[in-house]
């Protein structure tokens, strides 16, 4: 059984970008259209250590255990990174730093998406 990796929780410069092309214009709905897509890689899900938490509308405390939370944030924790979309080119912003399997994430997400061009 292979040990869960602990991920920092503190916040980290978003100094590395991806783009990825995009089949059509996406503009506001970016981050919604990269999500989805995120979600079908099953690398979203796997498990993580993360000290910071998430908070719901009813305070109920929301764990950030696994990547995709990691990555893209849930209510009351922003995550890891942003999402910019312009004409047909979507940029990913996220920190240099980060585990070694967000980069692989990030890859194998511009992959997925580039491929339905």
């Amino acid at each position: 059984m292979s040990e869960i990796e602990k991920y920092p929780s503190k916040f980290m410069p978003l100094n590395k970008k991806t783009e990825i092309k995009s089949k059509k214009i996406l503009g506001l709905t970016a981050p919604v259209y990269i999500r989805e897509i995120a979600r079908k890689i099953s690398l979203y899900s796997q498990k993580i250590e993360c000290e910071a938490q998430g908070k719901s509308k009813d305070s109920k405390k929301i764990s950030i255990n696994n990547l995709g939370r990691w990555l893209f944030g849930v209510p009351g924790y922003n995550g890891h990174c942003r999402i910019v979309s312009r004409d047909k080119k979507i940029t990913i912003y996220y920190p240099k730093e980060s585990p070694e399997n967000i980069h692989i994430f990030i890859n194998l997400l511009k992959k997925t998406i580039e491929e339905e061009i």
